[in-house]
Order: C-alpha cells, then structure tokens, then sequence
C-alpha cells in the first residue's frame, strides 16, 4: 500500500484504526414517477469502497473511534442532568442521585487501602495465619496504583469463580429486580398506589458499568426524578412529595434485601440467590460541588473506553480453550474465562443460566459468547428511553453536519438527486451495500461481497 494510500484511509476514516470497507451504491426514487437516480456510488473512490469508522468503544482497540465514544457518552450523561439535546433546559433542576452499586465478596483479594483517595497506602490486608489451602490468609503489602497483584485473590482456590461468573451474568437482571423494586417502594413511601404514582413520578435512570480489577462488574448509576405531564412525550418537575430524600431512602432499602435467582452450577435442583454487595454509594447530584452534572459525566465516561484487561488481550470473544492458551492474560483472568467455558459446557445449566439471565437462546450459550466479559453479557451503558439523547441521534446529527459543511464547501445546498432538500418526503432512499473487509485498503482481509 502507497504512502497516499495510507493517508487518504486515515483521511475518510477519520482516523480509525480498523475501518470497514463497504462497496455499493445509493439510489434515490421519485415517489411520484418512479425514476431512479444514482446518488451515490463507492465507484471511482479509492480503491473502489467508503470507509466507515468502527466505533469501537475500547482505547486499546481503536482510540480514534473510542475517544469519539466517549465524547458521546459524556453528553448523553450531561444532557440528562442539565439538558439540552431535546431536553428543557429546567430538567437540571430536577432532583437527581448519583448511585454506585457493588458485588459481593467472592474471596479475599489484594487491594490498595489508604486514608482517602490519594492518601498514604496501608497494609493490603494485615491478617495472620493460613486459609484453607495452606496459604496466608493476609497480605501486609503497601500496594501502589498499578500494582499487578491488585484485584487478585489472596488465593485462588478460595476464591469463588463460579459464584463471579454467574454474579455477571445476571447482573442485568438484577438491575432490573432492582428497578421494579424502587418504583414500588416509592410507592409506599408516598402512600400511593404504583399505578397512581407512575401517573405522577417518572423515574429514569442512565447507568455504566465498569469492571473491576478482580473480574466483577459495578454499576455507577444516574438517577433522575421527573414529573408528567398531559403527554407521554412532555418532560415536567416532580410532585413536591417527590423528595430526593424519599428515593434515597426507598432506594437504600431495596438495595439491602432485592435478590434474583440464578441456577446452582454444583446442585440441579437448587438455586442461588443473587444480591447486590453490601458496599454502595447513594448521594444527591449537586449542581456544584464534587458530584455535579459535568464531573458525573466525566466519571462516567471514562470507564466506557476501557478493555476487562488492561492489555486488551479480551476484547473480542474466546473462541476456544485453545484460543485462551495463547492470550497473553493474567491467572485470575484466565480462571475466570476457563470458569465461564466449564459451566458453560454444562448444557442443562447453561440454558437455565441463560433463561434465568433473561438471555435469548443463540447458537452458543451467554456464558461462552461473554467468556471475554467473564460473563457479563449487557452493555456497558444503557438509559431509560426518556432520559436523554441517543447515540445514534448524535452519531446522525454528525453525518448530517459533515454533509452540510462538504456542500456548503462545495459551492451548493445539502440537495438530493433530484434537486430537493435533502429529507422531501417525495424521494425513497434504497441503499445496497456489501461488507468488502475490514481495515485500510491494502489490508488482505477482505471476502467476497454479496447480498445488498
């Protein structure tokens, strides 16, 4: 591949890393008369394909298409605490919390203890004598930030890989439990019945999960308290009965006793009962202070980019055993992945798994489709349809503004191939497109292209 080659990839990608390669064509139809216009065509382009970015969200994957990720995340964060982006700008004033939900202990592990966050390091865990398995059952160690020891347990035998996993997968589920429960607990709270409440209080929510060094998901969760109104669509402020203290309260209580049951991997018959950890943070969003709308956001966004590992040796899917023996991972890490292979070779506790999970029957069961997540097979952030924006509104609105500069470059308007502004009713846009590989085009990756 050429020097100009490789520029102009880096040029339409946008500087992705690993563009998708597309070839086809756009064509634009009169409604009225039928004819058939060519708008566009990947003919005559370099290499005869468009590149498109990946939009993979990992840094350690493509950090081109991971900081444009992380832009996004963080205004459809703000823009659900201070508005903006289809939102009234009065919904910052709306009460908010700000919630950090943990998982339980599955074993001792090492972890890094100080007087505050940038406090002096204490002893890990400045215990004596020995656990089970003839190991110490302490570690005195001061351990600093980017020690390769935290996260790990103490000893992995303790340590309770297969509660880890099925902690992960059904930790979408448990949200969910927890989500229903709130409503219902507000409900009390407020004397009301849910129905009479959900008619006056609607509570919406954007939450992201961040993995943890010892392989289990927390979630940091924005809570935001509206008001309805005569339309389903109109965003108003809550009832006065509606406090952030009440919901603090309601939510607290919850968090305490909310369980969801998941399948026992060591008895058939039995089951587990999943709960959220002990540990948990629940406090008022501040419209200045350490959790304003802004800091939040910025927290929140931060965790998306980043890979399970922090050498992004998982971010795409463990094919096999044998794949996993030539990944450059961790031991704890590696324990995780062969757990979720071992119970997930179990084919009756594989598809109860999964139904308890909420996961829809695929080719392979979730826990060796998510072997790379250590089980966790949600997304990374997610948000009640009413709490802000979408990516894909701002990934369009994007499109849309580069069109608009290219034309306006161009010496001409954002027009269709008839001439019409762009969006007239009167023309159909048919599309038909090929996949035509992945990467830069002189990357020999590529199959032959077919279907639309």
């Amino acid at each position: 591949m050429t020097e100009a080659t490789q520029k102009d990839d880096r040029l339409v990608a946008g500087g992705c890393s690993s563009p998708i390669r597309l070839r086809g064509h756009t064509d634009h139809v009169d409604r009225d008369t039928g004819r058939v216009r060519r708008a566009f065509t990947s003919a005559g382009q370099p290499g005869n394909v468009v590149h498109l970015r990946c939009n993979n969200r990992r840094e350690t994957v493509c950090p081109t298409c991971s900081q444009t990720y992380k832009r996004d995340a963080r205004r459809l964060v703000l823009a659900g605490l201070t508005g903006g982006d289809g939102l009234p700008d009065a919904i910052g004033g709306h009460p908010a919390l700000f919630v950090t939900l943990t998982a339980p202990s599955f074993g001792p592990v090492h972890s890094r203890r100080s007087a505050g966050k940038h406090g002096e390091a204490r002893a890990c865990r400045p215990r004596r004598g020995l656990c089970p398995h003839g190991r110490p059952a302490g570690c005195h160690a001061k351990h600093g930030d980017g020690d390769r020891q935290l996260g790990t347990p103490l000893c992995a035998d303790c340590f309770d890989y297969a509660g880890a996993v099925i902690w992960n997968a059904m930790l979408p589920m448990l949200w969910k439990a927890t989500r229903d429960r709130l409503e219902v607990a507000i409900a009390a709270a407020a004397g009301l019945t849910v129905a009479r409440m959900r008619r006056e209080l609607r509570v919406t929510f954007v939450k992201a999960a961040e993995m943890q060094a010892r392989g289990l998901v927390h979630l940091h969760v924005v809570v935001r308290l509206d008001g309805r109104g005569p339309a389903p669509e109109d965003v108003e402020a809550p009832p006065g009965w509606a406090s952030v203290e009440l919901v603090a309260d309601c939510l607290r209580h919850v968090l305490a006793s909310v369980t969801v049951d998941a399948p026992d991997a060591t008895n058939p018959a039995g089951t587990l009962a999943v709960r959220w950890g002990t540990q948990h943070d629940v406090r008022a969003v501040a419209v200045d202070g350490p959790d304003s709308g802004s800091k939040i956001a910025n927290y929140l966004a931060k965790y998306l980019t980043k890979s399970v590992t922090g050498s992004g040796a998982l971010d795409r899917p463990v094919r096999s055993l044998a794949h996993l023996a030539r990944l450059a991972v961790d031991g704890h890490a590696r324990r995780m992945v062969e757990t979720c292979w071992r119970l997930g070779s179990i084919e009756g506790f594989a598809a109860a798994l999964d139904d308890a999970a909420g996961r829809a029957p695929g080719r392979l069961p979730g826990l060796l489709r998510w072997a790379h997540c250590f089980g966790f097979g949600g997304h990374w952030i997610t948000k009640s349809r009413k709490y802000s924006t979408t990516f894909g509104a701002l990934r369009g609105a994007r499109r849309v503004n580069a069109r608009t500069v290219a034309a306006a470059l161009s010496g001409g308007g954002l027009m269709d191939a008839f001439g019409r502004a762009d969006g007239d009713p009167r023309t159909v846009i048919i599309r038909s497109w090929a996949y035509a590989g992945r990467g830069p085009s002189g990357t020999i990756n590529a199959r032959p292209a077919s279907g639309p």
